[in-house]
């Protein structure tokens, strides 16, 4: 499991060092630097992706688009031109060090050097010293199972294919495993093909005795969707899929445009958290997108329940439904609290701190209550309706 991020002179950051947990929840303002903070993995797992070897990382690509070096250097005034994106677990921490060059020119951020910190020392290496997507050659095991965690990541945005009427299987012929892409359009492909495989048992859910995929899917959105069930077709001759969705056993079989954007958004996170590997890293932005609230805080404790099941889930979330069914869960001894971690990005409040924004990380106990609860965290519904009752 990844244990922190660290970025340095990276956009609104001078420096951060963030903790990350089986499960990780970022909240907080908007332009406070909750997606930022992610941006750190994702060009990491671009630029592993990338089919060059030169030592470099893109900054336009499948999973991100930042523009040239000038708009990701720091506002922060400073001298340096490197950036910073670090990452750590266990047993090992890599830093790439990166050089911005001509601001307003280019596409990329060229690695100048590569540091591997484990508990025997320090090493650092640079271009000359024989890096090889974005490693050294000399890295050991931990270092290269790290990177692999990084480049493996799933990461499914906030805008997502939703009602289509047909699919696309991935383009690589060895697509990452469970990778249902940014915008979910993989996710019947992987759907179909693991149709009759087994859910790993600690994923599957508890009143569904089946154990291959088609039953555990149907089993869970039937919690957020009661009645729902999935099946995914291949289109003879072609390279696409279609994804048939209806409510209810005698139901005819729909497009997804016919049963809302609801299901049809939720189905991308139920594939990716029932089939990506143990230790694998998904990344959710807005996992209530379309959700009801009671199904947002269904969302939240069945990513709990995955997290506590082996795969790292990150969210970007301004749902407080969602944060409300993490903790339930956590009531319920469905995942421990120390293996949860909350970030509130409080921008308002933290203007012009080293942090580009200052971040308050409440702690949560085995009854799900939480250690703070700061100014603008998931406040506002007791807010307004304080107003409406006269009473502020």
């Amino acid at each position: 499991m990844i244990s922190s991020l660290f970025l340095k002179n990276f956009k609104c950051f001078q420096e951060l060092a963030l903790p990350l947990g089986a499960l990780t929840l970022l909240t907080g303002f908007n332009a406070a630097g909750k997606s930022t903070s992610l941006q750190n993995l994702l060009l990491l797992a671009q630029a592993q992706r990338s089919d060059s070897e030169a030592l470099e990382v893109p900054l336009n690509g499948p999973l991100v688009e930042l523009g040239t070096p000038g708009e990701v250097l720091s506002s922060h005034q400073s001298d340096s031109r490197e950036i910073r994106l670090g990452v750590e677990d266990e047993q090992v921490r890599i830093d790439w060090i990166l050089a911005s060059g001509n601001r307003n020119e280019g596409n990329a951020l060229r690695v100048g050097r590569v540091r591997v910190q484990t508990a025997d020392g320090t090493s650092e290496y640079a271009g000359k010293d024989g890096l090889y997507r974005l490693l050294p050659v000399q890295a050991g095991a931990s270092a290269r199972a790290l990177a692999e965690r990084v480049r493996s990541l799933i990461y499914l945005s906030a805008v997502r294919r939703g009602a289509a009427d047909v699919f696309p299987m991935p383009d690589a012929s060895s697509p990452i495993f469970a990778d249902v892409g940014l915008q979910g359009e993989f996710a019947p492909w992987w759907f179909e093909q693991y149709l009759d495989e087994d859910v790993e048992a600690e994923r599957r859910h508890p009143d569904e005795p089946a154990s291959m995929l088609r039953k555990q899917f149907n089993a869970w959105a039937n919690e957020l969707f009661p009645g729902a069930q999935g099946n995914a077709q291949k289109l003879p001759k072609t390279n696409l899929l279609r994804l048939e969705l209806r409510i209810g056993d005698t139901d005819d079989w729909q497009r997804p445009a016919n049963i809302g954007y609801g299901l049809t958004y939720a189905f991308p996170v139920l594939i990716a958290s029932l089939l990506a590997k143990r230790d694998q890293i998904l990344i959710v932005d807005s996992p209530e997108a379309h959700l009801h609230p009671m199904g947002q805080s269904l969302m939240g404790r069945f990513l709990a329940r995955m997290a506590a099941a082996g795969v790292q889930v990150l969210i970007e979330t301004h749902s407080d439904h969602v944060l409300n069914g993490v903790r339930l869960a956590v009531r319920d001894g469905l995942i421990p609290p120390d293996r949860v971690a909350t970030h509130f990005f409080n921008a308002v409040h933290g203007v012009g701190d080293a942090s580009g924004g200052r971040i308050l990380s409440p702690l949560m106990d085995p009854e799900g209550n939480l250690s703070e609860w700061p100014v603008g965290f998931f406040d506002q519904a007791e807010k307004d309706l304080a107003k409406l009752a006269g009473w502020g």
